[in-house]
């Protein structure tokens, strides 16, 4: 896990409250390379990746590929997917 900014917090925390969530509750942010990224899922390049709960999960919840100046973004696109919203 990477330590993420006070804003990606603050942007996870108004994205979950915004949707409902209430009560406490973690979310795992994970900065990894491309490659990585490929390795995590199909093999194609994502920007962001987003695992739901599992029991025995040994992953973080939400995946970003390295590219700081869209880091909060895909922050927030990760835990829209967490909390089932999705795009086609």
């Amino acid at each position: 896990m990477i330590n993420i900014s006070n804003k990606s917090k603050d942007i996870i925390e108004k994205t979950v409250r915004e949707h409902g969530m209430t009560g406490d509750y973690e979310v795992g942010v994970y900065e990894a390379t491309e490659e990585e990224m490929k390795k995590l899922w199909d093999g194609q390049p994502h920007d962001v990746l987003s695992f739901p709960l599992e029991k025995d999960k040994t992953y973080p919840d939400v995946v970003c590929e390295k590219d700081m100046d869209r880091f909060d973004l895909l922050v927030e696109h990760g835990c829209l997917h967490l909390l089932g919203i999705h795009h086609e």
